[in-house]
């Protein structure tokens, strides 16, 4: 007979064999026979422990259901996108075939043809209208300093103080002080504007003009064909200086001369920025221009002021009659309002002329003697401004 001391011991051991999910059981019988039973027994359930896991397993699988409508739904939305794009890109392209192959069929270059869909004169007009609202005069200062800021506009220059123009059209055609610009008396032309040089140089055998390196446009279309005749074989220079938007806005005379006649080309108003001015063929001799001829010392003089988008408007202190920037003006090749004044205007070198109610381009085109030639000393690029030299005949 087992003694109650092994039988205590016997109960320890067997506890100390029990196992997370197994334990084994030992019965002790106390008599004659000693009897160990093995035996497997589960941990009573824990049916709180059951029901969370049940409920996280339908919350996972309602996870996982509403990912994959999620994932569903952004793949059709997805794929509904990239369709309308594509029909967008598609549509796009077909159009712009289709329309450079109208051009071309109807010997127009695309390039003219997509601009001449935009409407610049509206939008032209549009612009001069904001631009004579006048600003309130405490407003005033701050709206032109910002302007200038952002153009590079010399303040101090302006005739008045700026709080005395009343629109922005009158600010960008402010006059300047007496001594802002001196004019250089001993070169034979000066620059009759503040801007940047072009191109310049000689009219070519065909009465060419060169527009930019590899570019060029009709001195006929230009002009006009009332002048073109009369210079048949003549010894033609030309050169052409744009205005930003942050020069002054005021064209005088390059040198002492006689204006006989004002051509009025209504055309269109296409940008004249340098981007547009080295990819547009013939942009000169298309936009809406005002041309002035006469004669100088050595010949025949012109100079012509050439509007642009936003810049239509071209005023004349000498010529009251000219209108430009006129809705009701369409461009037809070669159409023009001629006026030949009564008796010659006298235009005295540095003297004003004209005024743009922005920024745009002026071009001279100018005889000299067979024998001679213009130098120019400036350059393309260069920025020049009102009364400097712009080079000597030899």
């Amino acid at each position: 007979m087992l003694s109650f001391k092994t039988i205590t011991k016997l109960n320890i051991y067997s506890k100390v064999l029990r196992t997370p999910n197994t334990f084994y059981k030992s019965q002790f019988i106390i008599g004659d026979t000693f009897k160990r039973n093995f035996s497997t027994e589960q941990k009573p359930i824990d049916n709180d422990l059951n029901n969370k896991q049940k409920d996280n397993q339908y919350n996972n699988n309602n996870n996982n259901s509403n990912s994959s409508e999620r994932d569903y739904n952004t793949d059709n939305k997805n794929k509904k996108g990239f369709s309308v794009t594509k029909s967008i890109l598609i549509l796009t392209a077909g159009a712009a075939i289709a329309s450079y192959v109208y051009f071309k069929a109807n010997g127009v270059e695309p390039k003219i043809g997509y601009l001449q869909r935009i409407p610049f004169r509206v939008t032209s007009n549009l612009w001069g209208k904001l631009a004579s609202i006048e600003i309130p005069k405490s407003m005033r200062a701050p709206i032109y300093k910002t302007y200038s800021n952002l153009f590079g506009v010399i303040i101090d220059e302006a005739e008045k103080p700026i709080e005395e123009y009343p629109t922005m059209g009158d600010f960008f055609a402010r006059r300047l002080k007496p001594t802002a610009r001196p004019i250089d008396e001993k070169s034979d032309m000066v620059s009759p504007v503040d801007g940047t040089v072009i191109y310049h140089g000689k009219v070519d055998i065909n009465n060419s003009l060169e527009q930019v390196k590899g570019l060029t446009y009709s001195l006929e279309q230009f002009l006009g064909p009332d002048e073109i005749a009369k210079l048949k074989g003549k010894n033609l220079y030309h050169i052409g200086l744009y205005l930003s938007p942050g020069d002054y806005h005021g064209i005088h005379s390059p040198i002492d001369w006689e204006i006989k006649n004002r051509y009025h080309f209504p055309g269109y108003l296409f940008p004249v920025a340098k981007v547009a001015v080295d990819n547009i063929p013939g942009l000169f001799a298309m936009n809406e221009r005002v041309v002035l001829t006469g004669d100088w010392k050595y010949g025949f003089y012109s100079l012509t002021p050439v509007g642009a988008s936003n810049v239509g408007t071209i005023v004349m202190d000498f010529d009251k009659d000219l209108s430009t920037n006129d809705q009701s003006h369409t461009y037809h090749q070669n159409d023009f309002f001629k006026k030949q004044y009564p008796s010659t205007i006298k235009s005295t070198r540095g003297s004003e002329l004209a005024f743009f109610r922005m920024g745009s381009t002026v071009i001279m085109v100018f005889e000299v003697p067979e024998n001679k030639q213009f130098n120019f000393n400036i350059n393309p690029g260069q920025h020049v401004k009102l009364g400097e030299s712009m080079g000597k005949l030899n």
